[in-house]
């Protein structure tokens, strides 16, 4: 996922790279047995159709047209928290400067899907970035 701006010119470049490769790739290559072709290709589209998902997802959360989403478990909180803060337009400095910390701390934070947070950190996150959480579900399995 492109967590900020830095990233997503990365995202941008790597995947034109992606693209003048599989241009650049060429059938009648007698260094290349046919199935090395076919395989070459099949994984530059499978890249380039992952990295234009990225970036077209990137676009529409700074765009600000997604505002809900969707937290099936506790486990997609942090990706979920980076998605709203991206949405609501904010970078990671303006995040830090909002809650009182260094932008580098938000930058851990996201580079470790919020794994080195507390709890209450979490919290003071969400308020900031006015999460609202509408419905909640807790369901204990059985085992």
């Amino acid at each position: 996922m492109i967590q900020n701006e830095r990233q997503y010119r990365i995202t941008q470049t790597k995947l034109r790279e992606f693209e003048q490769q599989l241009a650049d790739l060429n059938p009648e290559d007698h260094n290349l047995h046919p199935r090395q072709v076919i395989g070459w290709r099949n994984s530059y589209n499978l890249t380039i159709r992952k990295l234009k998902k990225e970036i077209a997802e990137y676009d529409q959360l700074k765009s600000g047209n997604i505002l809900t989403f969707g937290l099936g478990a506790l486990k997609d909180l942090p990706t979920t928290l980076i998605k709203a803060r991206i949405a609501v337009g904010l970078t990671q400095k303006e995040l830090a400067d909002k809650i009182g910390i260094r932008e580098q701390q938000i930058q851990r934070y996201e580079a470790s899907n919020y794994s080195c947070a507390s709890f209450d950190r979490l919290q003071v996150i969400a308020l900031a970035l006015n999460i609202e959480i509408t419905q909640a579900v807790m369901q204990i399995q059985q085992v």
